[in-house]
């Protein structure tokens, strides 16, 4: 899994406020609460020092910003913040190929210490965290520029692309690429099963599904198609809310006929992810007669795929 890495350089901003700082603050943590929730990085913050030795006025120190949005009433955010296990110095507990390699590195644009969290975030696919404060950190992406000391001696200039948040509003496009990119390493339903939780990050699974991508591995592509519409639905289904998910593909319930029979009606049944065997009635389409078999919860806004697999008998 991925870390969130402090860029320090970003968060010292002597031009602003303190209301501006705690402003931008509450909003960055809100989209490090995003990266958590879908699984996308681990609870924690990497940085060059502890928050109470890192500055963003001359006298206002991280701690300090965090204590003013506690005293502002801001608890869920001030709880976060400070549950964030906090990695200082920077390296600390680093895999060692990780850090043969930073130490071989050196950012072009910023003097050490300042250009380090970036360089890590380029060699290591983390993700830097800052503030807004200038034009090159309001994007949710940035270009890393650095000099690389080869093992013969020669220096290489490297660029990469880091994933950035310095708002909130950048958690939604970094999520997204790192869905996407799971899902195009995810050539086979082991990998996507394993993954699941990231990439399909508003959907839950019955146990039995892992069996059935295997199965079905030969309409692999299709069938993740399908579930990336039922993932949107059931994000959306928590903004728009309503009886049931606004449906980017075609679900429909099973008729009458196959629900007051007893023997089709238990087919539809599946065991779900808590262990309990439930009905599995909607149902989604795919390739040639194949079927998506879900339930959903109107009060938790829960969606639940049981079954990916052939047409059920009718």
């Amino acid at each position: 899994m991925r870390e969130m890495v402090l860029n320090h350089a970003s968060v010292l901003a002597p031009d602003a406020s303190r209301a501006k700082v705690t402003d931008w603050l509450k909003d960055i943590s809100a989209g490090m609460g995003q990266l958590v929730t879908d699984r996308i990085v681990r609870v924690g913050l990497r940085a060059h020092k502890h928050v109470h030795e890192t500055f963003c006025l001359v006298d206002y120190s991280l701690l300090d910003a965090y204590q003013d949005i506690r005293r502002a009433g801001y608890r869920e955010e001030y709880q976060f913040l400070v549950g964030l296990s906090i990695k200082a110095p920077l390296l600390h507990d680093v895999e060692e190929h990780i850090e043969g390699r930073f130490r071989a590195c050196e950012e072009q644009t910023l003097p050490p210490p300042d250009g380090e969290p970036l360089v890590l975030c380029a060699i290591a696919d983390w993700i830097a965290i800052g503030f807004p404060s200038a034009p090159i950190w309001d994007r949710d992406r940035i270009t890393v520029r650095f000099n690389e000391l080869l093992p013969d001696e020669t220096i290489k200039e490297a660029s990469e692309e880091v994933d950035q948040l310095t708002r909130s509003a950048h958690a939604g496009p970094i999520c997204n690429r790192h869905r996407e990119r799971l899902l195009a390493g995810s050539d086979d339903p082991a990998t996507l099963w394993e993954n699941r939780q990231t990439v399909f990050p508003n959907l839950v699974f019955g146990p039995g599904v892992e069996d059935n991508l295997k199965e079905q591995a030969h309409l692999f592509s299709t069938i993740v198609g399908k579930l990336k519409d039922l993932d949107q639905s059931a994000r959306e289904w928590r903004d728009v809310g309503g009886p049931a998910p606004p449906w980017k593909t075609k679900v429909t319930p099973e008729n009458t006929s196959v629900m007051d029979n007893p023997v089709l009606r238990e087919a539809r049944r599946f065991r779900s992810y808590r262990g309990t065997r439930e009905m599995f009635e909607w149902h989604a389409r795919f390739g040639d007669g194949g079927r998506i078999h879900l339930r959903f919860d109107a009060a938790s806004k829960e969606v639940e795929v049981g079954y990916i697999g052939p047409h059920l008998p009718l």
